[in-house]
């Protein structure tokens, strides 16, 4: 990335954050709540973009089972949202907050305030890791076996406890198996996860933005999980083949 290009990126995310902001305080009480929850926390995890955005797509999607990777701030985010989709709807929806740290998971349910515990199931579990095609991951192994609609991704650490490795989140992956409807997907800053993603699911339903740090998949259900074997062709690799030497042998789509 150039020089003004990197500077250009700072500007844009400094206007998403402001306009993030604008938007929550539409939401007095959120607002409010938010702000509370935070100084108790000392949360520096996500931040008002991914704040806004989650707090728009489960007002948007309006999903009953919605399962989080990471309890924090974000729980809050959710369960509000949740909170006026049952006002209108009638609808009371759920979040699964998975979390492998006791302590912090017991902090943000003593925290969470009154009015969202109805809509809050927290979890504690350890985590383990798992494989699909060529890809092996780390998940939490207690996530409950729930008709999830939308997943959001800020957890857990996906450092491999068997060996050590740095590896991506499997969470997401492991819910589709399991699924025969559409499941959406939020996803902060993980690369490796949006990475694999891309190569199992495909560049036209899971994208990333630089500006938010965020990595968007579009509602796909087991149907749509492919494998890394039947997503690259020869074809792939027609721009790094070479007659004399050492071929390196690259996945980004030629066609």
């Amino acid at each position: 990335m150039t020089y003004f290009a990197s500077k250009l990126e700072i500007l844009l995310r400094k206007l998403l954050q402001i306009r993030a902001q604008r938007k929550l305080q539409k939401s007095s009480d959120l607002w409010k709540a938010l702000q509370e929850y935070i100084a108790k926390t000392k949360s520096t995890g996500c931040g008002y973009i991914d704040y806004a955005c989650l707090y728009e797509t489960v007002r948007t999607a309006k999903p009953i089972e919605v399962l989080e990777c990471g309890t924090g701030v974000s729980t809050l985010v959710i369960a509000h949202a949740l909170m006026e989709n049952e006002k209108e709807t009638g609808n009371r929806g759920r979040v699964t907050s998975m979390e492998e740290h006791a302590d912090w998971l017991e902090m943000s349910r003593r925290l969470l305030p009154h009015q969202y515990e109805k809509f809050v199931d927290f979890v504690l579990s350890n985590t383990i890791d798992d494989q699909y095609s060529l890809f092996r991951g780390v998940r939490y192994a207690a996530t409950p076996d729930r008709a999830y609609d939308f997943v959001f991704v800020d957890g857990p650490k996906y450092v491999s406890p068997q060996d050590g490795s740095s590896t991506f989140d499997f969470d997401y992956i492991h819910v589709l198996r399991h699924s025969e409807h559409p499941v959406g997907c939020l996803i902060d800053k993980r690369l490796s996860t949006i990475f694999v993603l891309q190569q199992l699911l495909g560049p036209d339903k899971v994208r990333y933005s630089s500006i938010a740090g965020l990595g968007f998949v579009s509602p796909c259900s087991r149907k749509d999980l492919g494998t890394i074997a039947n997503s690259i062709s020869s074809r792939n690799f027609a721009g790094s083949l070479r007659l004399l030497g050492n071929s390196r042998l690259s996945i980004t789509d030629n066609r």
